[in-house]
């Protein structure tokens, strides 16, 4: 019964009711039948509050808790659930003056039950647009009240809505009186858990406008005017954000053009003597040959620290690394395609002012350069689509 206030489980029972009485499972055969039953079960294991009442029907109790049910909402089995509940609403039922539902709405919010609290500001809003004549600024202060609520419990797309009926009410009976700077503060808020930064800029240098006009306290203003400071950080690195996904995307684009036709190579030189290939597409395996020439050029590179620590890259091992290269020509026009993951074995020696007394002093790894390919390239910091990437392994239980 408590989970009737809910429209999403009221939903979702009507849904499954209209499965399990559709008239075409009456001629439906076996497979069809079981079909429904296990869409029907499926609903169940998704959210407890329908499993619950699967099991209610069958004669038999279960017990679903809060945090039964916040888990599926987490994992999102099911529909999130309302901020005000069959509990809430029975608080306020019976309520009929709005300063009383405000009073009492302050108090739960202050003991931090904000779906309670949000549950006396609806109230009282409500209560109040039921009168011929009210003040704006008593229906703006509950709606603002309201807005405060959705941002404690997550409901920013609400709490923005809140935040600007408030405003609305006050614009529209043109109250110059009334102190703004809050509205425009929550729905500032608001903006930045949706992630809309530019708007969240706009509306608290708003605030801090109105806090000025209103003459609110310097200390007041001050915070305002770091809140106005800290949201155009954000809008700039959302905006870093946007351009660096837009430049990977690009990137990823070029990259796949050059992944399907292969690093284009400069005409070999042909003989006049010779004839020609009148072969469409060529394609010639040079692994082996590559393979060799990556066994020579990684053996012996040699790095020094500036400490006096040396370390030297071994052998490459060939079991598990992945080199693969071909050339091919079409109509003509040669193209390199190749594809590498190397393994390669390095040892380090410590500096002698760093080496401990007891400690080897010689230290084995192997170091993995992989996504190599021709259409990637070397860029530290780079695309991980776009670059190659590189990962150092050693034996942790050594020291020294």
């Amino acid at each position: 019964r408590q989970h009737l206030a809910d429209p999403g489980f009221v939903e979702q029972i009507e849904k499954l009711r209209d499965l399990a009485v559709d008239p075409a499972l009456e001629d439906a055969d076996f497979v069809k039948k079981a079909a429904v039953g296990q869409k029907i079960a499926q609903a169940g294991h998704k959210d407890p509050r329908i499993m619950q009442a699967l099991m209610a029907l069958q004669g038999q109790g279960l017990l679903v808790d809060e945090k039964d049910i916040k888990k599926a909402e987490d994992f999102g089995d099911m529909k999130r659930r309302e901020p005000v509940q069959l509990r809430e609403m029975q608080l306020v039922k019976d309520l009929m003056d709005p300063d009383e539902a405000k009073a009492k709405g302050n108090q739960y919010f202050k003991e931090g039950d904000f779906s309670a609290a949000l549950a006396h500001y609806e109230k009282g809003v409500e209560i109040l647009r039921a009168r011929d004549q009210v003040q704006a600024s008593a229906i703006a202060t509950l709606l603002s009240n309201s807005a405060q609520c959705f941002l404690k419990l997550k409901w920013p797309d609400r709490a923005k809505k809140s935040a600007s009926m408030a405003i609305a009410t006050i614009r529209h009976v043109q109250d110059e009186s009334f102190d703004q700077s809050k509205l425009f503060f929550r729905r500032a808020m608001a903006n930045e858990q949706l992630g809309d930064f530019g708007m969240a800029v706009d509306d608290m240098a708003r605030a801090l406008r109105q806090a000025k006009q209103s003459d609110l306290s310097l200390a007041e203003q001050h915070r305002l005017k770091g809140e106005v400071d800290r949201l155009k950080k954000l809008k700039a690195s959302d905006e870093e954000r946007s351009t660096k996904k837009k430049k990977e995307q690009e990137n990823e684009q070029t990259a796949e053009i050059q992944r399907v036709q292969g690093e284009k190579l400069q005409e070999k030189k042909v003989q006049e003597h010779n004839v020609p290939s009148t072969e469409y597409l060529k394609e010639q395996d040079f692994t082996h040959w590559t393979t060799r020439q990556i066994q020579q050029a990684v053996k012996g590179v040699v790095h020094t620290g500036d400490s006096g620590c040396r370390i030297e890259t071994g052998e490459l091992n060939e079991d598990q690394s992945k080199i693969q290269a071909s050339i091919t020509t079409k109509k003509g026009i040669r193209a390199l395609y190749y594809e590498m993951d190397l393994h390669i074995s390095w040892k380090g020696k410590a500096a002698k002012k760093l080496k401990l007394d007891d400690g080897p002093g010689d230290l084995m790894g192997v170091i993995r350069v992989y996504n190599i390919a021709h259409d990637t390239k070397f860029e530290l910091g780079g695309d991980e689509n776009t670059s190659y990437i590189y990962s150092l392994g050693w034996d942790h239980r050594v020291t020294g």
